[in-house]
């Protein structure tokens, strides 16, 4: 999902947001926006050794329901997120609920099981989940909270009990946001900052660390820099 402080991915949430946002027309609008960044963050998390290409396509109604689908390179695997929501405005104050499906063609870089179907191959769905998305905000600031909801792995008999919360504030050209990562298995959870810096419309900068994790050297701690440009299509 893309380079912003509310939603998922440095990249999807974007997406999300953006169509959620989106100014109200006569009737409806199909939009999309094609982008690449020098690294793919994820929650404070870096997901790839390099560069990643992606792009959207979404749909928003004047009545504030939107739909749309998300995918983007990753190392040694594609992502694709499908999403749908209702969101709008009211007296400056910012409001959207959406239900996120994410989706993995060779299971999200998890240590997923073997297909049973296909001896000596991964189950790429393993690594698949569903998240609800509540987001508010006003006058710059930003709240944000995801809950996992679903299977953690398409078909599989464990629940997605996961959940990531974040409050962000944007002034101009900057933005920085703290997230909280609260994983359901024990020993996991950290919290992690971001700062970006919005050269143009299209063209942002986001420094990204993980300043504090439950149990020691469980992530890297690096600090992270991303480089995005993103466009309408």
């Amino acid at each position: 999902m893309k380079n912003v402080f509310g939603l998922k991915k440095t990249v999807l949430a974007a997406s999300v947001i953006a169509a959620s946002l989106a100014p109200a027309i006569a009737a409806a609008e199909v939009s999309g926006t094609l982008g690449a960044s020098s690294q793919y963050l994820w929650r404070g998390q870096q997901l790839t050794d390099g560069a990643a290409v992606y792009g959207s396509v979404d749909y928003a109604h004047a009545s504030g329901l939107y739909a749309g689908a998300w995918a983007s390179s990753e190392t040694d695997d594609t992502e694709y997120d499908l999403y749908a929501g209702f969101g709008g405005e009211a007296g400056g104050f910012s409001y959207d609920i959406s239900y996120i499906d994410y989706n993995y063609t060779a299971g999200g870089g998890m240590g997923v099981e073997q297909d049973p179907l296909t001896p000596g191959t991964e189950r790429a769905s393993d690594g698949d989940f569903q998240e609800v998305h509540v987001g508010a905000g006003f006058a710059g600031l930003t709240a944000d909270a995801f809950f996992g909801v679903g299977d953690a792995g398409k078909g599989s008999d464990e629940d997605y009990e996961d959940n990531y919360y974040a409050v962000g504030y944007s002034y101009d050209k900057y933005g920085a946001s703290v997230g909280y990562y609260d994983f359901d298995a024990d020993d996991s959870d950290y919290t992690h900052l971001d700062v970006s810096y919005a050269v143009t419309d299209q063209f942002t900068f986001t420094v990204s660390k993980i300043v504090d994790q439950e149990e020691d050297d469980t992530y890297d701690d690096d600090v992270v820099m991303s480089v995005s440009y993103e466009f309408a299509l």
